[in-house]
């Protein structure tokens, strides 16, 4: 439909993509990669960006629609449940509640494979193709809408928040536009090109749950660690090893934390200024991921500092016993000394 007739129309249609991932202790069997083309302009990082395996296709008839559930793998232990379904109208009432069915049974398809449920991250994806000229018509017309399905919300929002919402977007051909928001996104792609960009959106959800998932287990080992050390006389009884281990463990998370997490990210904003590099750049600032690794270096210094000091006090509290033990020893040689002179007088 060209310009005029998207204004004429209350029916948007499009394709509705949500998703879920997750971890899980199994061990996972892929079948092949999942390779993404796109037709905008954008280099090739094969060695940069995780690579997804499918595991299954299956389909099932949800609220009377046939939707394609896709199951894929980040290797070794993240699963993700990929929802795709096409709809008459991809804004009309009722999108919301459908859109909370999809997820419940990509949530169920996920305790299949034993995953965590204190840890997941979801994610909506609203497509638009098959128009002709600039679709910011749609911002125009039902930006109040876009705006609030954004957000999870029925009902409007204030003015200043729809404004805010749609603000966050990118704009790469003259055809297209990509909203970004913290629960979903909507895509505007007149050639329906749509597949690259989700994959950075679930990368970029991988990133968050493997931060959160993180961040959770050194909340645990500082409370732990604190815990530990507010016992009187505690301290001294840390033994050398097990410092050298809490200190090991330590660097090894943050080196995994750099390979993991940092590495991608860094890497894909070196590539400049490219569609997809501007994108992740923008998917990774809503999401606050540059917070979530401060806040993770920080509680890795902070535990690192805690053992350094645990692992100096127990060397001097160790270089003191040695002392009092020598000292004991002369001691005790020097009265022996004093017994053997008066028993030979």
């Amino acid at each position: 439909m060209d310009e005029h007739e998207a204004v004429k129309t209350n029916e948007v249609p499009g394709r509705l993509v949500v998703f879920m991932i997750g971890q899980t202790s199994l061990n996972l069997e892929a079948t092949e990669e999942v390779e993404t083309r796109t037709q905008k302009s954008s280099p090739s990082y094969p060695a940069v960006t995780p690579k997804q395996k499918i595991i299954k296709l299956e389909r099932r008839t949800v609220d009377g629609r046939e939707v394609a559930f896709l199951v894929k793998s980040y290797p070794p232990d993240v699963v993700v449940v990929e929802a795709s379904v096409e709809m008459k109208d991809i804004l009309a009432d009722d999108t919301l509640e459908f859109k909370r069915r999809l997820l419940g049974e990509c949530s169920a398809i996920l305790q299949e494979f034993s995953c965590s449920r204190e840890f997941d991250e979801e994610y909506s994806v609203y497509c638009i193709a098959g128009y002709r000229g600039d679709p910011e018509v749609y911002l125009s017309l039902h930006g109040d809408r876009i705006a609030a399905y954004l957000k999870n919300e029925a009902g409007t929002l204030d003015e200043e928040e729809v404004n805010a919402t749609l603000s966050t977007s990118l704009k790469y051909g003259k055809d297209d536009i990509t909203i970004v928001d913290w629960d979903g996104a909507f895509i505007f792609d007149a050639e329906g090109d749509f597949q690259s960009d989700i994959e950075l959106f679930e990368i970029a959800n991988l990133q968050l749950l493997r931060s959160r998932i993180l961040n959770s287990e050194l909340d645990k080992r500082l409370e732990k660690t604190l815990s530990r050390l507010r016992k009187p006389g505690r301290l001294p009884l840390l033994r050398s090893r097990e410092v050298r281990k809490v200190l090991m463990e330590v660097i090894e998370i943050r080196t995994q934390s750099i390979l993991e997490s940092e590495a991608v990210e860094h890497n894909i904003k070196l590539i400049g200024d490219w569609y997809s590099a501007r994108l992740y750049s923008l998917i990774s600032k809503k999401f606050h991921l540059e917070v979530w690794a401060t806040d993770i270096k920080d509680k890795l210094q902070t535990i690192e500092d805690v053992y350094t000091m645990a692992a100096d006090n127990f060397s001097i509290n160790y270089r003191a016993t040695l002392e009092f033990i020598i000292l004991a020893g002369w001691f005790i040689l020097l009265l022996l000394y004093v017994g053997e002179f008066l028993l030979l007088r």
